[in-house]
């Protein structure tokens, strides 16, 4: 079954939808972005550098996404009982098992037919035209990437929004 933005950690035992948009869009910032030399068509470009080269652990700490306490706390949250502090969460970051789901995604995603990428896009609730410029470029995992980084802007944008209504509603703090 699908993960959705409304699953909690403790219904799913696992990460939800905005936790790894939330990771993954940090990332994308990271990237390198998908430049075709002139004359070169799009069906012959590289695709770019597979996830598990872009979420290396060491991409994951100079990004600074782990500096966010908000997001470090969620992030320990999710790891099974017993094992939630700073010290397993970077421990988990490093396992081979969180590099090879990242190889299965990118894989995922490069599939020549394309309807994996659009299942996955489904999947995650994404907005396939945030990702079509570097699609039609050839690359994928850009396209991916920017369609999570995309999100994860627009959601930013409604809790500001949110926020803002909220104070002009007269619902916030009131002062002496």
């Amino acid at each position: 079954p699908a993960v959705t933005s409304s699953d909690t950690p403790a219904a799913t035992g696992g990460l939800t939808l905005s936790d790894l948009q939330g990771a993954m869009a940090g990332l994308a910032t990271t990237s390198p972005t998908s430049q075709i030399p002139a004359g070169i068509p799009a069906a012959h470009a590289q695709s770019g550098p597979p996830l598990s080269e872009i979420a290396t652990p060491d991409a994951i700490s100079s990004s600074g996404i782990l500096e966010n306490d908000e997001i470090k706390t969620k992030l320990i949250a999710l790891l099974p009982e017993g094992q939630r502090s700073e010290e397993k969460l970077m421990e988990n970051l490093r396992s081979p098992q969180v590099k090879q789901c990242l190889k299965s995604l990118s894989a995922a995603l490069e599939e020549e037919e394309g309807s994996s990428f659009n299942s996955i896009l489904a999947n995650f609730q994404l907005r396939p035209e945030d990702g079509a410029m570097a699609l039609a470029a050839g690359n994928p995992i850009q396209a991916f990437l920017d369609c999570v980084l995309r999100d994860v802007e627009r959601e930013k944008e409604q809790k500001e929004n949110s926020k803002e209504k909220k104070d002009e509603d007269g619902d916030s703090e009131m002062k002496e």
